[in-house]
């Protein structure tokens, strides 16, 4: 970088026909006037920035969203049309998760882990049944790039529900950055409901 500032500041000069003693610049026909190698310096300082702020090398093209993939299913495979999920406590409006209406017999969804706890809930309205589910994990932050910084990498340790959930199943018990890439048939998780309270 250094020498491409030094050959820019160069090529800066020939084009005033810098001498060591001055810097003219011809105005209107009119005798040169003399600049001094301050204002010369400013102009080329300026002229650097505006070409720094033009680079596209400091930007984040790297994903930085880590959410764990999340399917749901009811046991008996039967069809549920409703599927609402939002945080334990977080009963705010704007703080849900997922309003799902369409009819299906399996939904998949990104959720969110926290930051500052070792395990997350979520409450899961499943058609007309009310359920709590919670996700215990650790959590490292992993370096992603210089331009990106870092991004959290959980592992899934345990789950615990309430009656309206049959079991979880963890697939994928890491939920990193390429977590929400995953295939279609993928998840980290998936929440079977219990046919008979659905």
């Amino acid at each position: 970088m250094r020498n491409e500032v030094i050959r820019i500041f160069n090529i800066f000069l020939q084009i005033y026909n810098y001498s060591p003693s001055s810097v003219y610049l011809c105005v209107g026909g009119k005798k040169p006037t003399n600049l001094s190698m301050k204002y010369l310096l400013t102009i080329f300082v300026a002229f650097v920035f505006i070409l720094g702020g033009c680079n596209d090398q400091n930007r984040c093209y790297d994903s930085v969203d880590t959410e764990m993939i999340t399917s749901f299913k009811v046991s008996n495979f039967s069809v549920f049309d409703t599927l609402v999920i939002r945080g334990v406590g977080r009963n705010l409006k704007g703080d849900t998760l997922v309003n799902d209406t369409l009819s299906s017999q399996s939904k998949r969804f990104p959720l969110p882990l926290s930051l500052s706890d070792d395990s997350t809930g979520f409450v899961i309205v499943a058609g007309r049944t009310v359920n709590t589910v919670y996700i215990r994990h650790s959590m490292t932050m992993k370096f992603i790039s210089e331009n990106c910084g870092f991004a959290p990498e959980y592992r899934i340790k345990g789950t615990s529900f309430t009656s309206g959930i049959d079991s979880v199943k963890i697939s994928d018990p890491l939920v990193n950055t390429n977590s929400i890439s995953k295939n279609t048939n993928d998840q980290n998780i998936t929440i079977y409901f219990n046919p008979s309270v659905h």
